[in-house]
């Protein structure tokens, strides 16, 4: 954490706990609590620019950049940017497995590092592996990404890269891209082959669907069918999207001073936090993630509520998205 306090000096960081260490409980109704530097409450989030379809480079499936503007200056002026990008390959599947996966990388540009805790990168790749294994994803998306049932499926690298930081809260950001990138991936679609005994093709569009081929093939199902393979198909340009890309989780940040919570936090207001929660839930509101960053401690007692009040932001979060998602 040092190096990132070493950026402001203690009258700055001083300053800056002043509004986000109010409590209402303890302060007199009639007057209004105190703003932040940038004139929001504490629980009170910017303006989020998020595109998606932002690239196609490497011939990616899905993207999206995410943008966060320190417009008060209340850390430098800086802005936050992330891009998530999710190429897509066709693998063997894992034995036991009933669908494909979701490989997570993060990586933070040179840029980005003097205005992140050094602790971050570390633990937000940790939680963005969390939030999509396959214990946390839905099962019906992941049965999606099958190609040959208990052969080949779409494993899926989801790529996140923090360009830059000196915005604030990169964390909430690189959530929001790798979300976002993810739930606007298309897929191309896949035509099953079969070969009969004479060695002619057999198509699934021609009668024999993927299960019918496999079937065949392990358990003597399909008279004649010595093997099954796949073809992407022409035409399939666009890609199919993936059903189900609402149920995705979705991850946010709480950053403490005085036990008290605020979100979407500036550098200096990063600064001057004492600790931090890094909090994934899926749509029926399911812890699926938790990690603490930061020197200072949380009183037991209050974890619990500081959790269930972090999901309550994180529904309000998830319909924003969702219906800014929806025309992906």
């Amino acid at each position: 954490m040092a190096a990132t306090f070493s950026l402001f000096s203690p009258s700055e960081l001083s300053f800056a706990q002043v509004p986000l260490a109010h409590s209402a409980a303890t302060s007199n109704p009639l007057d209004d609590p105190p703003l932040r530097l940038d004139g929001r409450t504490p629980l009170q989030y910017r303006d989020i620019v998020l595109e998606t379809n932002v690239s196609h480079a490497q011939g990616a499936l899905g993207s999206a950049r995410v943008s966060l503007d320190d417009a008060a200056g209340s850390g430098g002026g800086g802005t936050t940017e992330v891009y998530a990008g999710v190429r897509g390959e066709i693998e063997s599947m894992e034995a036991g497995s009933a669908g494909g996966r979701v490989v997570v990388s993060l990586e933070c540009a040179p840029t980005a590092l003097p205005a992140l805790k050094p602790d971050l990168p570390q633990h937000l790749a940790s939680l963005l592996t969390t939030l999509f294994s396959p214990s946390a994803l839905p099962p019906s998306l992941l049965s999606q990404l099958v190609v040959l049932p208990g052969s080949k499926s779409w494993t899926l690298y989801l790529d996140v890269l923090v360009l830059s930081a000196s915005g604030g809260n990169a964390s909430d950001a690189a959530l929001l891209a790798a979300r976002a990138a993810l739930a606007s991936t298309r897929l191309p679609p896949t035509r099953s082959i079969g070969f009969d005994d004479a060695g002619e093709a057999t198509e699934g569009k021609d009668g024999m669907t993927v299960d019918e081929g496999f079937s065949g093939l392990v358990k003597g199902g399909k008279s004649g069918v010595k093997a099954v393979d796949f073809e992407l198909v022409d035409g399939g340009e666009r890609g199919v999207r993936l059903a189900g890309w609402e149920d995705l989780p979705v991850g946010l940040t709480l950053n403490l001073i005085n036990q008290l919570p605020h979100l979407d936090a500036t550098v200096l207001e990063e600064a001057a936090s004492s600790s931090q929660l890094l909090a994934g839930f899926t749509p029926s509101g399911a812890v699926c993630g938790l990690v603490q960053l930061g020197e200072g401690e949380v009183e037991f007692a209050r974890v619990m509520p500081l959790v269930s009040e972090a999901g309550k932001y994180a529904q309000e979060l998830l319909r924003t998205v969702n219906a800014k998602l929806r025309d992906a």
